[in-house]
């Protein structure tokens, strides 16, 4: 048989302790006229069979058919154990601030595809504050209808969740922002700023509110092999540019290199190279007694690097097909984020055959 309770209220709380219910164990019958005590910082949810019937504030409420609603709408529905008495489940929830601790355990990836080479991977750690903002679905998110629910528990479930919205929200910063391996090397306050901005939105969605965010960001000391492995910035142009711009970043005395950015130098070299290798190819047939390949016909000749649309407008046939013949491997070109560049050497070997 159920006891019945006269007085609705938590007497101690554990250090850590964020939810309690009452009565602990089951469930109780609760006299109708008892005081609900609800001390400062605390916030009670009375739930019954899943369902929410009413949530109060800190203060004292007698839990009587005059002021609480609920119980008015109980008793019409037959849901009273006896005249006086009714039963329900009791979840307080303390609303104060909480700090919560956060690291990377590994590397978390950061896209920004606009800013060679296309992602890093960075590391952080520091703390959060957080606070019940909608005990209803705070309790419905983080399955918390327990006896007790405690930080370490909430830091079990939040740790996986952080560390997927950070990797998304810092990446949509990223491109926003046009924000590359520089920026992200320097995380700042005021990028904190931004992000505990996107943040709030996913914290809303748990019934939590952010109320403080200091989270130190910075690359992984291998950020682009963790990147390169995942099939970003792959060609070896674009690593050593990579470094070198890394190194600027991380060294106080590197000038403006970081103003430069990688994506022009690493452009450069890349038809450096390209012209080298080119000059390379057509020495090569001359030493064997064989004629340069001819050039593609084009009016006012062709640039040394070329898009898909400009070879197809060269050879007069269209993108589509262009496309084609770089996916069979017949026509090399060099693919650089979401775009190809093809070099007038690998067209003039093209046309070659």
């Amino acid at each position: 048989m159920a006891k019945v309770f006269d007085r609705v209220a938590i007497e101690s709380w554990l250090m850590d302790e964020i939810v309690q219910k009452f009565p602990k164990g089951g469930l109780g019958d609760i006299k109708l006229g008892s005081p609900l005590i609800v001390n400062p910082g605390e916030t009670a949810v009375f739930v019954r069979q899943g369902e929410a019937l009413g949530t109060f504030t800190s203060g004292t409420h007698v839990l009587t058919t005059n002021n609480i609603p609920f119980l008015t709408n109980m008793l019409e529905r037959g849901l009273f154990g006896g005249k006086n008495v009714f039963t329900a489940d009791v979840y307080f929830l303390k609303t104060t601030d909480m700090t919560m601790k956060w690291g990377t355990s590994s590397p978390i990836i950061i896209e920004h595809l606009h800013r060679p080479p296309g992602a890093s991977a960075v590391v952080g750690n520091g703390t959060y504050v957080v606070r019940v903002k909608d005990p209803w679905r705070f309790l419905s998110a983080f399955d918390a209808f327990r006896d007790s629910v405690r930080q370490p528990q909430l830091k079990d479930r939040l740790d996986p969740m952080m560390g997927i919205i950070m990797q998304d929200k810092i990446s949509e910063l990223a491109e926003a922002k046009n924000l590359g391996p520089a920026q992200l090397q320097s995380f700042s306050q005021d990028m904190n700023e931004l992000l505990a901005g996107l943040l709030q939105q996913d914290f809303d969605a748990v019934g939590l509110a952010l109320v403080d965010f200091n989270i130190r960001m910075g690359l992984h000391p291998k950020s682009l092999e963790v990147v390169t492995n995942m099939g970003y910035g792959t060609s070896y142009t674009q690593k050593q540019q990579a470094d070198a711009f890394v190194a600027a970043a991380q060294n106080p005395a590197g000038g403006n290199m970081g103003e430069i950015g990688i994506g022009a130098m690493g452009m450069a070299a890349m038809q450096n190279l390209q012209n080298q290798q080119a000059m390379q190819q057509q020495q090569a047939m001359q030493q064997q007694g064989q004629p340069a390949a001819p050039a593609a016909p084009a009016a006012g000749g062709t640039s040394d690097i070329m898009t898909p649309q400009q070879v197809a407008e060269i050879l007069q046939v269209s993108q589509e097909d262009v496309m084609a013949a770089i996916e069979a491997g017949d026509l090399k070109a060099r693919k650089i984020g979401n775009a190809y560049r093809i070099s007038k050497a690998a067209l003039d070997e093209f046309l070659a055959g």
